[in-house]
C-alpha cells in the first residue's frame, strides 16, 4: 500500500480525493493537510463536508513541516492553487515522494 497524503483537503477537489482515495486498493490515507494559518486546521473533514460523515472523519492538519510530513509519504495529490503547488511540488519531489 502505498502512503498517500492530501495537501489543501478542505477544498471540493482535496474532499473528493480523500474520497478516491479511501476507495483504492493499493493506496491508505495517511494525512488531510491544510495551510497552516489555516481556519480548518484540526476540524474534521466531515465537518466541511457533510455528506462524508462516518467515512472521512479525519482532522485537517496543518502543513508546517513540509520535510517531516515528506518523510512519511510516498504519494501527494496537490489540491491547492497553482502558485502554492509551484512552491510545493519541488520540496515533496526532492524527497522522493510522486506527486499529483
Amino acid at each position: 500500500m502505498l502512503n498517500t497524503l492530501i495537501i489543501g483537503a478542505s477544498g471540493y477537489t482535496g474532499a473528493e480525493l480523500a474520497a478516491m482515495v479511501l476507495r483504492h486498493p493499493n493506496l491508505t490515507l495517511g494525512g488531510l493537510f491544510v495551510s497552516e494559518g489555516s481556519r480548518d486546521a484540526g476540524r474534521q473533514l466531515s465537518a466541511l463536508h457533510p455528506q462524508f460523515k462516518g467515512v472521512l472523519d479525519v482532522p485537517l492538519q496543518p502543513l508546517s513541516d513540509v520535510a517531516a510530513v515528506a518523510a512519511s509519504a510516498d504519494v501527494v495529490f496537490l489540491a491547492t492553487a497553482h502558485e502554492v503547488s509551484h512552491d510545493l511540488a519541488p520540496q515533496f519531489l526532492a524527497a522522493g515522494c510522486v506527486v499529483l
